[in-house]
C-alpha cells in the first residue's frame, strides 16, 4: 500500500527493504512505474545463487540477475524491465522447475485478464504476454551461460505468434489527406514530418522520433549536403534490428532543406518535435489525426514502415537495393510485401498456356 509521509502530502509508493524505505517517486495512483522501479532496485541488490538445480533455482533470483547484469545495459533496457515486471510479479516465489507449458498457459490467462492502463478498457494481448514470457525464456539462457551450466534447462511455452499483417499499408491518397489535416492543425504538424519521413524511409517509429539535424551519439541524424539519412548515432550499439544508413528520397530531401533551417533558426535540433520539444511516443496524436482524416481501421505509427516496403515493391524496385533501403532481409521482404511487386511469380502465371477447355 502506498504509505502517506504527512496528512497535507499526496500518497506515494516506497520500496521496504528491512528498515530501510526508499522512494520511487511515484504517486498512488502510478502503479506500473513502481512495480518497474521495484524490479529495478532488486536487479541492483541480487547476487546470483550459482548453477543450483532447477527445484532449488527461483525465477525471480534469475530474472533479478538478468536485469542487473544485462538488461541496464542494454539498449533495449526500458522494454526488458516493462516486460520483466509481470513476469517477477507471477513467477516470484516459483522455482525453475515450475516453468512448465501448464504455469506458462496459466500465466498468459492471468496477463491477457489485465487491463492496458486503468483509463482503458482493452486488455493485455497474448502477444504481450509473449514478449513476457521470451524476455524469461531469453534471462534462463542468459543465466545457464552466464552463472551455469544448469542442470537442466526449462523449456518456456509461448502463445502462437500473431501472423505477419501482409497488407497493412496506406495508400498515396490516404497520405495525403493525413497530412492535409495534420498540417492544418498547428497541434498535429509534428505527425506531418512523421509522415512523410516514414512512408519515404521505411524507418522504425522510435528511430524517426530521435531523429537529429546534426550528428548525435545516441540517436540518428540527417547528413542533407550529402543526402544520406544515419539511421544510428555515432557511438550507439548496433542491435539485431537492422539500421543502415539510407540515400534521403528525392522526394523528401526539400521538406527536409525546409524544416531544418526554420529549427535552427530557433534553436531546435530534434527534426521530428512538438512546439520544440522532442517526442518519445506518437500515440493520442496520431489516433486524433486519423479520426480527423476519416481513417476506415485502426492503425498505429508502425504503418508507415509497412508502407514504404509496400511502396517500394509496387514501383519494381530490385530486391536487395529495396532490402538494404529499408533496413530489413530480402527474405522478409519479399515473403511479406513480394505479392506488391510486378514481377511477383511473373514466370509461373505465364507457364502452361495450353487452354483446357
Amino acid at each position: 500500500m502506498p504509505r502517506r509521509k504527512r496528512d497535507d502530502r499526496a500518497a506515494k509508493w516506497y520500496i521496504r527493504d528491512g528498515e530501510n524505505r526508499i522512494s520511487t517517486g511515484c504517486g498512488a495512483a502510478d502503479v506500473r512505474r513502481a512495480q518497474e522501479a521495484l524490479a529495478q532496485y532488486l536487479a541492483g541488490k541480487w547476487a546470483p545463487p550459482g548453477a543450483l538445480p532447477p527445484g532449488e533455482l527461483f525465477v525471480d533470483e534469475v530474472m533479478t540477475t538478468y536485469l542487473k547484469e544485462h538488461a541496464e545495459r542494454s539498449a533495449s533496457r526500458d522494454f526488458l524491465f516493462h516486460t520483466a515486471r509481470p513476469i517477477l510479479e507471477w513467477w516470484t516465489g516459483k522455482t525453475l522447475a515450475e516453468v512448465n507449458s501448464p504455469n506458462c498457459a496459466t500465466y498468459v490467462r492471468w496477463r491477457t485478464a489485465q487491463k492496458r492502463r486503468s483509463s482503458d478498457e482493452h486488455l493485455i494481448s497474448e502477444q504481450t504476454a509473449r514478449h513476457d514470457l521470451k524476455t524469461l525464456r531469453t534471462a534462463i539462457n542468459y543465466y545457464h551461460k552466464a552463472h551455469g551450466p544448469l542442470p537442466s534447462k526449462p523449456t518456456i511455452s509461448l502463445p502462437q505468434r500473431a501472423p505477419q499483417r501482409t497488407d497493412y499499408w496506406l495508400s498515396r491518397e490516404a497520405v495525403a489527406v493525413r497530412l492535409k489535416v495534420a498540417w492544418r492543425n498547428k497541434e498535429h504538424r509534428h505527425v506531418a514530418r512523421f509522415l512523410l519521413i516514414g512512408v519515404y524511409t521505411g524507418t522504425r517509429p522510435g528511430a524517426i522520433l530521435g531523429l537529429k539535424w546534426m550528428p548525435s551519439a545516441a540517436d540518428g541524424w540527417f547528413d542533407l549536403e550529402h543526402g544520406v539519412l544515419h539511421r544510428l548515432g555515432t557511438k550507439a550499439k548496433r542491435s539485431k534490428k537492422r539500421q543502415p544508413p539510407a540515400r534521403i528520397h528525392q522526394k523528401l530531401l526539400p521538406h527536409l532543406q525546409r524544416w531544418r533551417a526554420a529549427d535552427l533558426a530557433l534553436g531546435i535540433t530534434s527534426v521530428v518535435h512538438y512546439q520544440g520539444v522532442p517526442l518519445k511516443k506518437l500515440r493520442r496524436s496520431w489516433q486524433a489525426v486519423a479520426a480527423a482524416a476519416k481513417a476506415p481501421s485502426h492503425d498505429g505509427p508502425h504503418i508507415v514502415r509497412h508502407t514504404a516496403a509496400t511502396w517500394q515493391m509496387q514501383a519494381g524496385t530490385d530486391l536487395f537495393e529495396a532490402a538494404g533501403y529499408l533496413g530489413m532481409s530480402p527474405e522478409t521482404l519479399w515473403e511479406t510485401y513480394g505479392h506488391h511487386h510486378p514481377n511477383f511469380q511473373a514466370t509461373a502465371g505465364e507457364r502452361n498456356r495450353k487452354r483446357l477447355i
